[in-house]
């Protein structure tokens, strides 16, 4: 790391202006352009026309083929322009990423009024546009320097290449380094460069050359040979070309793979001796009967050549859809583009009034500020790892940004004062959670929260030497895709064993001349399995690794529940998530306090002085917490009150944790399977939870209806699902429906599964109603109170349990509710009913849950509410004079005098403005200064009870 001692840069960046756009005026007042046309255009101009008459005019895209000029599909259009259109509208905004040197763009220019007759056909008059041509240069960013220091920011697009050249005339010896800063840290560190134009060690004369490839924000230190800086370039990554270039020769095609973001386009040209066309496939299977590309060619959906054959063509396709695109040419050359979900960038600036900030993990924030809003300190943008919640399989902050690989170096205060005149930061927060950054290092300033949702997520698959697939089991989030890359043999559904689902039926085929890349993505939970055809000699006679099945375990997504805290608005419902899920509390107002966590078994006197646990922290306005387990869980937070404005003693926010895979599921018991028979949907996945320890017990689905596949043991894999998922020993997709028996090699006792389809559960009324809950359960509850539950039918069960867990799940602490018992809270603590209904050949009902609810002893409701009886019974009594020179002298008196052990604290008001807060209960004998004699005056005193007198409000 380079040494920034004894260096001082300039004050003030020199900056290219990333809001000044680059804009050429072309004059086609005759109907053409003009013959000449200064000024360099690069690809990231912006064409504006001028018309400096009543004259209107169609503009559009065209190519030439020899002399000829014909229209292009989708290629850029201006309408009815004239000396009145505005400026928007006159305008060309360029977004080309081209690999040549500069690229011609042809434009037809007619009058409007002749619109009809011109679209009629293809081809386009000569004369209207052989003239009316533009030469794009591919953008430079070249930069030369000598001696002086010359600090600068940049503004770049993804992909631009950067060039540095330096000539130094004293004879000095400079290097450039590109450092990166790691906001964790507070630090920078090197990033390696893999240019082939690069000087690594100080020399007089130099180059460097980096091409940037995704957004962000670098630093490019020009160091002498003593390691010291000299200046600084910063570059931000910030923006991206709109439209890609592809080109088709006789023998290849340039580049054979590019990849692309969601709502991009690519320009597909070719200009060869043979006659080419241009044709989508599709990427993953052949056709049987020829063993050739299956051809997509449906007008509006796909994208082709949809004309004959021809050495001269020009198309442009916007692709509006994530995924993998291929096509082929005349000459069976195959080309594979790959569209990612769009990156957004959204702009957070530090001094604004806005504390929060949502994006997902696909996009970037860009921190902005201006050098005169800070006065004190100069701006540092690092995150605050005390009020920052993220996934602990990350391995925390340091995890998640990679710090154990950068060996930060810290900087400060050299880099601080550089990165303050930046103004701007681009930064990339690739895991999902709650980000708290701070700006400066006064710790009672507010910090900036950043809300990081999780997007779909890319997970890789290779297929080895060995014909396996590696690794071999994996856990995925729905909606998150699944690579495959470079696979070379088909692919194929299976179940655990390597029987083919669809017998013959590949997913995927390998295609001559294509990448052969696979993109499985998955809407529906469950665990999934797959097999290539590939099998070694021996495969009958023994188990060969080179045939087992790759398995994708496939949970619900990542969700992030919000609860907003507002005046006056407490939402007291329990929050139910999933593993990995995220719980956002978001404050009306700026907050301090951490949330409490409490225990189910908390006594009253517990839940009274539960705020004394709260922890401070900075300044902000989001809480967080992590769904790492299943469970109940309770908070309470001082700021729960006090920004509700809430008389309520105690507000509760309840977290219930649904383990995965627990809507259907069987217990498996030394005998037998619980409960014998579960009804479920197609495609829906059914679990089995052990009661014991023995990890070896084997399930087997068998189909009552279908031909019995394959069940040889030695190839069955011996795979651990509990592994990947807590708690679930065997997980099973139901794709098919009918009737499944399920057996145990431990027991003879069998249970059964029927899958039905939609359209039976829909005609033929297969899914049960949910229960229904007939009393409001309060937030606090007596002990034995009693509740009802309600449902149509007299035959059904309904199952229920008291505290939070799923029902469905039929343990101990699962009840069978019994009309002429009703149900009783007959234990203090907290409480939350949930209950679902099963009925004969139907599928169970979802899960019903209740408010939660803390119920009281007797003796602590006794408490309580004698409590409550003396603190309605306080009178409270004030008197004050005025005494010279300007003092308020006063006095208060409790009535009767026990019920000042009630008091928690007293509020001194004069004419509704609070003059002393928080004044003890013995502080009955009061001053306060600044008041007239003469004058009149309103005095009153509110007294605050003591928070365990549940329900009482201040007097």
């Amino acid at each position: 790391m380079a040494s920034l001692q004894n260096n001082e840069l300039n004050n003030h960046l020199q900056s290219d202006d990333d809001d000044a756009d680059v804009i050429h005026i072309i004059d086609i007042r005759n109907g053409t352009f003009p013959e000449h046309i200064s000024g360099r255009i690069e690809s990231n101009d912006t064409i504006e026309f001028k018309i400096n008459s009543d004259d209107e005019y169609d503009i559009f895209q065209v190519y030439k083929d020899n002399t000829d000029y014909y229209r292009i599909d989708n290629g850029i259009e201006l309408f009815n322009i004239n000396n009145n259109t505005s400026e928007k509208k006159r305008r060309i905004v360029l977004s080309f990423s081209f690999h040549c040197t500069t690229m011609e763009l042809y434009f037809c220019i007619i009058p409007s009024l002749q619109h009809e007759t011109y679209f009629k056909s293809r081809q386009c008059p000569k004369e209207n546009c052989e003239k009316n041509y533009l030469v794009i240069y591919r953008n430079e960013m070249k930069f030369s320097f000598n001696d002086n220091k010359e600090s600068q920011k940049i503004i770049l697009h993804k992909n631009d290449t950067i060039e540095l050249e330096w000539i130094s005339k004293r004879g000095n010896s400079y290097r450039i380094e590109e450092n990166k800063y790691c906001p964790i840290s507070g630090g920078l560190y090197k990033i390696e460069q893999p240019s082939d134009i690069i000087t690594n060690h100080a020399v007089s004369q130099g180059k460097f050359q980096k091409t940037f490839n995704e957004y962000g924000t670098s630093f490019l230190f020009r160091l002498t040979e003593t390691n010291q800086i000299h200046d600084i370039m910063v570059c931000i990554i910030k923006d991206k070309y709109q439209i890609k270039h592809i080109e088709i020769t006789d023998i290849n095609i340039q580049p054979n793979i590019i990849s692309i973001e969601q709502n991009d386009s690519i320009i597909f040209e070719w200009n060869t001796k043979e006659k080419q066309t241009l044709i989508q496939i599709d990427p993953y299977l052949i056709d049987k009967n020829t063993q050739q590309s299956i051809e997509l060619k449906t007008i509006g959906e796909h994208f082709f050549w949809p004309y004959e054959p021809s050495c001269r063509g020009y198309i442009i396709h916007k692709f509006n859809q994530t995924g993998i695109f291929c096509f082929k040419t005349a000459n069976n050359q195959i080309g594979t583009i790959i569209v990612e979900p769009k990156k957004n960038i959204y702009s957070f600036p530090i001094f604004g009034d806005q504390l929060i900030l949502k994006m997902n993990t696909n996009d970037f924030v860009q921190f902005e500020w201006k050098m005169t809003d800070s006065q004190e300190e100069p701006v540092l943008i690092t995150v605050d790892a005390n009020t920052s919640i993220v996934p602990d399989v990350a391995g925390g902050l340091t995890g998640i940004f990679d710090c154990s690989m950068h060996k930060c170096v810290k900087v400060e205060p050299f880099f601080r004062s550089y990165f303050h005149t930046c103004e701007t930061f681009l930064l990339h927060i690739p895991q999902h959670g709650l980000y708290s950054f701070a700006y400066c290092d006064n710790r009672d300033d507010v910090v900036l929260s950043i809300i990081v949702e999780n997007s779909i997520n890319n997970h890789h698959i290779t297929y080895s030497e060995q014909n396996m697939f590696e690794p071999n089991t994996i856990i995925v989030n729905r909606y998150d895709q699944v690579w495959f890359d470079s696979i070379s043999a088909n692919i194929y559904r299976t179940d655990e064993y390597g029987n083919q689902l669809d017998v013959d039926k590949a997913i995927f085929q390998p295609q001559l001349n294509s990448m052969n890349y696979f993109m499985q993505q998955f809407k529906q939970i469950g665990i999934y399995y797959f097999s290539t055809d590939i099998k070694n000699d021996n495969y009958r006679e023994k188990f060969s690794p080179s045939s087992s099945p790759l398995a994708i375990i496939v949970l619900p997504e990542i969700h992030f529940h919000y609860k907003f805290i507002r005046l006056g608005d407490f939402d007291f419902q329990a929050i139910i998530t999933n593993i990995n899920d995220f719980v956002i509390w978001q404050f009306e107002q700026i907050i301090r306090f951490g949330v409490i966590q409490l225990r189910s078994n908390e006594t009253l006197q517990d839940l009274a002085s539960c705020h004394d646990r709260a922890v401070s922290g900075r300044n902000r306005q989001c809480l967080a917490v992590e769904c790492i387990m299943p469970g109940i869980f309770y908070f309470a937070n001082p700021e729960f009150e006090r920004v509700t404005g809430s008389e309520q003693d105690r507000l509760i926010s309840t977290i219930i944790i649904d383990p995965p895979f627990s809507e259907a599921c069987f217990l498996i018991t030394h005998q037998q399977f619980v409960p014998n028979v579960l009804h479920i949907a197609q495609n829906e996945s059914i679990s089995w939870v052990l009661l014991n320890n023995d990890q070896y017990h084997r399930i087997y689905v068998e189909s009552n209806e279908n031909e019995k596949p394959n069940l040889n043991e030695n190839n069955r894999i011996d795979r651990s699902i509990e592994q990947y998922v807590a708690d679930i020993h065997y997980l099973y997709t139901f794709n098919q429906c009918g009737q499944y028996t399920i057996r145990s090699d431990r027991f003879n006792n069998t249970a059964t599964v029927i899958v039905y389809s939609d359209d039976v559960i829909r005609n033929d009324k297969k899914r049960v109603q949910q229960p229904q809950i007939m009393e409001e359960i309060d937030t606090l509850s007596q002990f034995k109170t009693r509740v009802h539950l309600k449902y149509p039918n007299q035959d059904g069960i309904i199952y229920y349990t008291l505290d939070g867990t799923l029902p469905t799940r039929h343990h101990d602490n699962v009840h069978i509710y019994n009309t002429n018992e009703d149900i009783c809270f007959d234990q203090s603590g907290f409480h939350i009913l949930r209950a679902y209904a099963t009925e004969n050949e139907k599928i169970s009902s979802s899960v019903i849950t209740s408010s939660p609810t803390f119920v009281m002893e007797n003796d602590e409701l006794e408490i309580v509410n004698e409590s409550l009886s003396a603190w309605s019974s306080t009178k409270i009594n004030l008197s004050a004079s005025i005494q010279y020179p300007n003092k308020l002298y006063g006095k208060i008196q409790v009535e009767p005098t026990s019920s000042a052990d009630l008091v928690d604290h007293f509020e001194l008001y004069v004419d509704d403005i609070a003059q002393s807060v928080n004044l003890s209960p013995t502080d009955v004998i009061f001053s306060a200064e600044g008041f007239a004699g003469g004058e009149q005056y309103e005095i009153y005193i509110l007294a605050y009870p003591k928070s365990n007198i549940i329900n009482a409000i201040p007097i």
